[in-house]
């Protein structure tokens, strides 16, 4: 659940997290009208349901109200409050109190509630005066299961503190873990016949699946992206352009193959599924490294790899 007053990014920080959309293409977002519900898969490897509420008061009193408090704020495994460390909010500590009072209260599965101080980026940020705010008067059992980030969702320390607190919630789902040992196994089958590293990545949020080189949650590992977007609608536009010349029919473009070299080494991409993309780093550059290569990706393990990407586990 993502939860605070309105304008405090919380559909930007959603968005820029989970589709990949950089900042400025959520820079003029309207604001969320009461509850907007969309559903992820982070990683490739664990379903979300994230509940983005409206922070405008007229819905601020709708959750709180006896009537509503309970369906809202049950049921929960995440809670995250967000604010404008910026704005002036007159309720913002009774609106906070009454989150954390109507989470552990409905939903005593979270063990804590994650708030991020955003937009530390402007000068006239608040988030020191927000803090001792928001900690005023709360116990000492509250205190423990509350933790503060100053965050900006501009430079990118936001989106990263939330990959951090979802892919903590990955380490205690034990399906995402099988499905996630699976994908390693194939990956380290492959690298055993190629001696290179593989690297899966999810779309659309273009973050690490798995690879041979470490696990995603190694610092060096966690916050990689893998963006296409760019070069691949460049060369649909020309595609549909060559095609209307030509009086053909347009059909749709998949990602095959694309082959990156440097003085030393190959980078492969190579789509796997609708939801992933497998790039190959090979350690040295000759034509039985190429070969090698184009017979993994046209192996059985790279089928066995697709086809448990392409079921609908979930």
């Amino acid at each position: 659940m993502l939860f605070g007053p309105g304008g405090a990014g919380k559909t930007s920080l959603m968005r820029t997290t989970c589709l990949g959309y950089n900042f400025m293409k959520v820079l003029n977002l309207k604001p969320t009208k009461g509850v907007s519900r969309e559903n992820f898969i982070f990683r490739g490897i664990m379903e979300l349901s994230i509940w983005d509420l409206g922070g405008q008061q007229l819905y601020m009193d709708r959750y709180f109200s006896e009537k509503q408090r309970e369906l809202v704020f049950s049921e929960v495994m995440t809670a995250v409050f967000m604010v404008d460390s910026v704005a002036d909010e007159p309720r913002l500590k009774e609106i906070f109190d009454n989150f954390l009072n109507y989470i552990f209260e409905f939903s005593p599965q979270v063990e804590k509630a994650y708030v991020l101080l955003n937009k530390i980026d402007l000068q006239e940020s608040k988030e020191d005066e927000i803090y001792e705010l928001l900690i005023k008067d709360l116990t000492d059992d509250l205190k423990s299961k509350v933790a503060f980030t100053p965050v900006s969702v501009k430079e990118g320390s936001a989106q990263h503190r939330l990959i951090e607190i979802l892919d903590y919630k990955i380490q205690q789902n034990t399906l995402a873990l099988q499905r996630l040992g699976k994908i390693r196994h194939m990956l380290d089958q492959m690298k055993v016949t190629t001696l290179s590293e593989y690297f899966l990545f999810n779309q659309p949020d273009g973050l690490l699946i798995a690879s041979t080189l470490g696990k995603f949650e190694h610092k060096p590992l966690q916050f990689l992206r893998f963006e296409i977007g760019s070069l691949d609608s460049n060369i649909y536009q020309i595609y549909t352009k060559i095609i209307n010349l030509s009086n053909s029919a347009i059909s749709p473009l998949e990602l095959s193959t694309v082959i990156y070299e440097s003085d030393n080494n190959y980078i492969f991409v190579r789509e796997v599924s609708n939801g992933s993309v497998l790039m190959i780093f090979t350690k040295s550059k000759s034509e039985e490294t190429f070969n090698t290569i184009i017979n993994s990706i046209n192996s059985e393990h790279f089928k066995n790899l697709k086809n448990f990407l392409n079921k609908n586990d979930f």
